[in-house]
């Protein structure tokens, strides 16, 4: 175990013999006061003229403590200092002027300042509660404000006895609060029940200095005072040590020290010596030395033993450079090879992460080069492209269900009972595209050239007038089928029978448009016409540039079959009519 004690200069000791490890001496000769931040080796120290100092512990390359100085922070009117239990790296600051500043010591920006009392009296000392939500301000008339950080508020202001010039929160109780008073008296306070729970008028015959207490061990309380005593107290008796019990010493005490297990504890008086005790037996000292040659011990604290995480982050945030708040940069401290290497790691693990990043922003900007086809695959628009890559498409899909626009339904249920394709056919059938060419009369070549059509994405749409056209001409091949049967049916029944050929007609009639949901207005051909009208299925070509003039061909003849139906219309309404009279 090592301390931390400070007076004009500040020294690390070794608790087994209280010897010298390291020693900081300030350029100004002032008396510093410190606190340790956070459970960490780094500690804030403040003095009155000088400003903030931020220290820290730090092994050197012959693996012994050190103390180092990081930062130096100039603000005007600091009286005091505290360190936050909890965050990293904020500070309170007590100016003489009445003002609390919450600061950042590794940015040196203010966080917050709580307003001065209208007495503007000195702020004596500060202190966070164990989870940085109340601190505890100690001003020069005595009294005691509790200030909020999460509100930014002043909670409350205590007067226990107008006399208060120290104040302690418990580390593991966080509204309990143990009170220093100049008359000699040592009060526990609760802060939410707001009821004293602990109080010993008598407690020093002279000013009480300091007060500690430890997680380890709750209800133990250690305080020291000018009358040379040190009491040991349990705050649950709530009644004052008998006399005999009480450690004395030749020289007033000025602070008190309890190490985090409970069990040790350390003093230090105003002739600059320090006295470790063992709880287990106080009938001496374990070790007395003079370790700041005469000047009084202003504070003395054990080192905190964190764990290898914290330690390494401690050293690692903190920078080597020694600055103040201006800006102004000094001598690098020397960096170890401890330092060097943790850098080279942390470089290496950077490297790593910007390669990691940059193939996949590789990956997701050019989807074609870096990911495979079924990868591309998976970014189709909807449901029914999915469907349609999975469809080979052949002449049953050239039924009379299809419209004649360019516009589909958006699901195909037909395709959720197809066999799918595999990646080479559907890769095979995308890239060959699809276009229409001149009539052919093989059919064959007309059913091939079909299926390689219509099995491309549906997302395709710069073939759907192609399509549209393939409908129509099939379903006018269909159509004159129909009405050949028809006409052929009436033309050998009428004279026998004109009223079952009348009935007969109006049902294949009604039944005609039924069977086409997209087309209603199209109407059958007559047989003179139909024989006349020879149309040949059409082979199916990659679309070029010459098929511009068979698709000018094509939209000809559609041109000849829309007149030739109007006019088998006009027919076949006005034998309706013909008929209607007969039966009439």
């Amino acid at each position: 175990m090592y301390l931390i004690s400070t007076s004009k200069k500040t020294v690390l000791s070794d608790f087994a013999d209280l010897e010298t490890k390291s020693a900081y001496v300030h350029a100004n000769g002032e008396q510093t006061d410190f606190q340790f931040n956070a459970q960490r080796r780094v500690f804030v120290e403040v003095d009155k003229k000088a400003g903030l100092a931020v220290m820290r512990i730090k092994e050197n390359q012959q693996n012994a403590p050190e103390i180092q100085r990081v930062r130096k922070l100039t603000i005007d009117n600091a009286y005091s200092v505290c360190c936050a239990k909890m965050a990293p790296n904020q500070i309170a600051i007590g100016q003489s002027s009445g003002f609390v500043k919450l600061f950042d010591f590794r940015t040196a920006q203010l966080i917050h300042r709580y307003p001065a009392n209208s007495s503007r009296s000195t702020v004596l000392c500060l202190d966070y509660n164990c989870t940085d939500e109340y601190i505890a301000v100690v001003l020069e008339d005595g009294k005691i404000n509790i200030c909020g950080t999460k509100t930014k508020q002043k909670i409350e202001t205590l007067a226990l006895d107008d006399h208060s010039t120290l104040a302690r929160f418990h580390p593991s109780k966080r509204f309990h609060m143990a009170v220093a008073s100049y008359k000699g008296a040592v009060t526990v306070y609760d802060l939410q029940s707001k009821k004293t729970i602990f109080n010993i008028v008598d407690a020093h015959d002279a000013p009480c200095r300091d007060v500690s207490m430890c997680s380890n061990q709750p209800s133990l309380l250690v305080s020291v005072g000018y009358d040379c005593k040190i009491n040991i107290f349990d705050i649950r008796r709530n009644k004052a040590q008998s006399s005999s019990g009480r450690l004395t010493y030749s020289h007033p005490l000025s602070t008190v020290a309890l190490s985090e297990c409970g069990t040790y504890f350390c003093a230090g008086n105003l002739k600059g010596e320090l006295l470790t005790y063992d709880m287990r037996s106080t009938k001496a000292p374990l070790a007395v030395r003079s370790v700041h040659e005469g000047s009084a011990v202003t504070r003395v604290a054990f080192v905190p033993m964190p764990t290898e995480e914290q330690q390494s982050s401690s050293f690692s945030s903190s920078t080597n450079v020694t600055m103040d708040a201006g800006g102004g940069r000094a001598a690098p401290v020397d960096q170890t090879p401890s330092d060097e290497l943790r850098k080279s790691i942390a470089a290496s693990l950077l490297s790593t992460q910007q390669q990691l990043a940059s193939i996949n922003s590789l990956s997701v900007a050019s989807p074609n080069i870096m990911a495979t086809p079924a990868a591309v695959r998976q970014q189709r628009d909807s449901f029914c492209d999915f469907l349609d890559a999975h469809k080979p498409r052949g002449l049953d899909r050239m039924s009379t269900r299809l419209t004649t626009t360019s516009r589909r339904d958006s699901f195909d249920w037909d395709a959720l009972h197809a066999k799918p394709v595999s990646d080479d056919q559907r890769q095979s059938i995308c890239q060959t595209g699809s276009g229409l060419s001149s009539l052919d009369s093989a059919n064959s070549s007309a059913v091939d050239s079909l299926q390689q059509t219509l099995s491309g994405p549906l997302r395709d749409r710069s073939n759907a007038s192609v399509d549209a056209k393939l409908k129509q001409i099939a379903e006018t091949d269909e159509q004159t089928e129909l009405h050949e049967r028809s006409v052929n049916c009436s033309a050998d029944s009428d004279k026998e029978n004109p009223q079952m050929a009348d009935i007969e007609q109006k049902r294949r009639l009604r039944m005609l448009p039924a069977s086409r949901n997209s087309t209603p207005h199209h109407v059958a051909a007559t047989v003179s016409q139909a024989a006349t009208l020879q149309l040949q299925p059409q082979q199916l070509l990659p679309k070029t540039s010459s098929n511009v003039s068979s698709v000018a061909v094509q939209s000809d003849c559609c041109l000849e079959v829309r007149k030739e139906l109007s006019e088998l219309r006009g027919f076949i309404e006005e034998r309706g009519k013909l008929l209607e009279s007969a039966a009439g």
